[in-house]
């Protein structure tokens, strides 16, 4: 029972003041309606799209979006004609200026109210079985209750403000296929004008610290394998132990030559080195910023360790990134490539945009096209993977594209780096050693989270806060490398 009282504490406290005085709002004018009462239309159509509103963010935050929609529109068309009975039931009588005439009733209270109980019901299951989240059964029963509370609200609303003709009954049954035609205008628009803003340049993000003193003559040259669409994957060597290899991914924006301390440090500690440019970055890929489908990473990963030998017996292999890098190298982790590697760490890994560990905007770094997200998911979550190619994050960078940087993200790159809507259930599957490394003095991400977090999704993963380090130092400072190339050698 005290568990239930803190996940209701818990919900309670991280809703968003906001809803607050809506639910006054809404509490209020359902208190009205007890009342005989007279007014005009619109005021009776606040609480029927109060309801629409809320039901509609339900969809947009699902993990599949398109499975919700289903349920919502199926559940909106059920609600609809109850509704509208519901609705001509109650006494009214419209004036000659318009207003209605409106007989005291208990409906518009409990529809207020059901509004709210219902997600907060939703968010009580959900906070208590947090898996449920992307279970289909419950996805599908989350949409089919937001829709059939939209669909009575609507249904009602037409009931009473309508004549009493029943002319009104067609218009209702076409209101899902006309709500349908208007949510796809709203998608195209949304797809066609989101797109993610300028950021001034972020030095804590930009400019490797360091990196003006490097000794070319240090610096492997670019090498290529390919990949099994024949694109070309870049990376540079750093031979050590044929035993025990590394793949080392870079950040956002970046490419191979950015870990070269990192990749440095691993060398001297005995590993060789497999420095990567990821598809789309460092020439990988067939476009900068682009790749041809969300999970493509994944699959140039296999290609790359087959392609240099690595999957031969007897080979150790870690797989070690930093930044969205180190997203990427959670999401290998906890998905089906997870056997290819033997361990994994994360330097400084961005997780989710709602993970506790993320700062507003990656501290300044990002900046995302949020409408369009959304937009193109739900076509995703359709099995429709359209205008994927559209740009949805910029960089706080003035570089342009290049070999060694890539400022803007398409909606399929940004999409294959991250861990993704079940970022906390991805997290809890992980069950190979795994150790995360952030900076304390980190700018773009919380360092202090990172340990409460983890610690609570998969106590598997160690966590370890570097002290006097911010967010590129982790990989530029020969100190940090160095505390980086130490975690190596006892994830072995």
């Amino acid at each position: 029972m005290s568990s239930l009282f803190e996940t209701v504490f818990q919900i309670v406290v991280h809703t968003p003041l906001w809803v607050w005085p809506l639910m006054l709002l809404v509490i209020w004018l359902g208190a009205s309606g007890l009342r005989p009462r007279t007014l005009p239309l619109w005021r009776l159509a606040i609480l029927p799209v109060v309801g629409l509103v809320i039901s509609l963010a339900g969809i947009g935050q699902s993990p599949r979006p398109a499975l919700a929609l289903i349920a919502w529109l199926i559940a909106l068309a059920i609600g609809l004609p109850l509704g509208l009975w519901l609705g001509r039931r109650r006494g009214v009588r419209r004036l000659a200026d318009g207003r209605l005439e409106l007989a005291g009733g208990w409906f518009m209270l409990a529809f207020g109210l059901s509004i709210f109980a219902v997600r907060y019901a939703l968010g009580i299951v959900f906070g208590m079985a947090p898996s449920l989240r992307a279970d289909p059964v419950w996805i599908g029963l989350a949409g089919g209750v937001g829709g059939f509370v939209a669909g009575i609200g609507l249904g009602w609303l037409a009931g009473v403000g309508g004549d009493r003709s029943g002319r009104w009954l067609p218009r209702i049954a076409c209101m899902p296929a006309a709500l349908a035609v208007a949510m796809t205008a709203v998608l195209g628009g949304v797809i066609v004008f989101s797109t993610p803003g300028q950021l001034p340049r972020l030095m804590a993000g930009d400019s490797l610290p360091g990196s003006d003193t490097w000794n070319p003559a240090e610096i492997p040259a670019v090498q290529r394998v390919a990949a099994r669409d024949g694109a070309p994957l870049t990376y540079r060597l750093y031979p050590g132990r044929a035993d025990r290899a590394v793949v080392l991914i870079h950040g956002s924006s970046g490419a191979s030559i950015s870990m070269h301390k990192s990749a440095q440090a691993l060398q001297a500690a005995g590993a060789t080195v497999y420095a990567v440019s990821l598809r789309g970055h460092g020439g990988s890929g067939f476009s900068n910023g682009d790749t041809s489908y969300v999970g493509q990473l994944d699959d140039d990963l296999v290609d790359f360790i087959n392609a240099t030998g690595l999957t031969a017996p007897g080979i150790g292999r870690t797989l070690i990134g930093f930044s969205s890098g180190g997203g990427f190298v959670l999401r290998t982790a906890s998905g089906p490539n997870r056997q290819a590697f033997d361990g994994y760490i994360a330097i400084s890994p961005y997780i989710a945009p709602d993970s506790p560990t993320t700062r507003p905007a990656s501290g300044g770094w990002a900046s995302v096209a949020v409408p369009r997200v959304v937009a193109l998911s739900v076509l995703d979550g359709f099995g429709m993977p359209w205008f994927q190619e559209l740009e949805v994050v910029r960089f706080a960078t003035n570089a342009a594209a290049s070999e060694n940087r890539t400022p803007v993200y398409s909606f399929r790159l940004a999409a294959g780096l991250q861990l993704g809507r079940d970022w906390k259930a991805a997290l809890a599957r992980i069950d190979r050693p795994t150790i995360v490394l952030v900076g304390a003095d980190d700018e773009l991400f919380l360092a202090d989270r990172y340990g409460p977090l983890l610690d609570s999704l998969n106590p598997r993963i160690a966590v370890e806060v570097v002290p006097g380090f911010g967010h590129l130092d982790m990989i530029a400072r020969e100190q940090a490398a160095a505390a980086v190339a130490r975690a190596w050698q006892r994830l072995r």
